[in-house]
């Protein structure tokens, strides 16, 4: 098990040195910076890597974790980890997210194009979002992945973006493994009918 270092320079197991953090911001919701620090580049990334807009993923990392301080004191060592709650927390919110799309009104390109070139703009975000659209196979690849189920959207993304094993993706969705295998290999099938 890989172990971190304290300032005492003593070897604790990560597990518990995450147990420590969680802890310490649930008496004190400040202390919750360190959790975020420590998810949030993971999280965005998969959240990206789902939605394929840079934007959109922002705002659900944010919410994923809003939804994680609010609730951090329900928060249990019950098997799941605390990162799987956080990737669970995120799924929910991109499922959310999608089945509230039709209710919202795209902006033009114009108010597009004016609001990247505001200095407010994050430059890192417009350069992130500018290099994935120029990457055509991930286009293509999120485009046919956008046709699955939601199910099947998940369960692949967490296998092949996030690199999870079958056991985490199981923790993370609340599934048997044998679902998560299932799903896997009916996505894959689906998938490549459609490319």
């Amino acid at each position: 098990m890989p172990v971190a270092t304290t300032d005492k320079k003593e070897k604790i197991p990560v597990q518990e040195d995450e147990r420590l953090l969680i802890r310490r911001a649930q008496k004190d919701p400040e202390e919750f910076r360190h959790l975020f620090d420590l998810y949030h580049d993971a999280i965005f990334n998969y959240v990206l890597r789902r939605t394929f807009d840079v934007v959109r993923a922002q705002d659900i990392t944010s919410n994923t974790f809003l939804k994680a301080l609010d609730n951090l004191n329900k928060f249990h060592w019950k098997g799941v980890g605390f990162s799987a709650w956080l990737y669970r927390i995120a799924t929910n919110e991109i499922n959310l997210s999608y089945r509230n799309q039709n209710k919202t009104v795209p902006l033009s390109e114009d108010i597009t194009k004016r609001t990247k070139d505001e200095l407010t703009a994050d430059h890192a975000l417009i350069q992130a979002e500018e290099n994935m659209l120029r990457n055509e196979k991930f286009r293509e690849m999120h485009a046919a992945l956008a046709q699955l189920d939601e199910k099947y959207q998940t369960v692949l993304s967490l296998k092949y973006f996030e690199e999870k094993s079958t056991k985490e993706i199981a923790e993370i969705l609340g599934i048997s493994e044998n679902t998560v295998k299932t799903h896997t290999r009916r996505g894959l099938l689906k998938l490549r009918d459609i490319l």
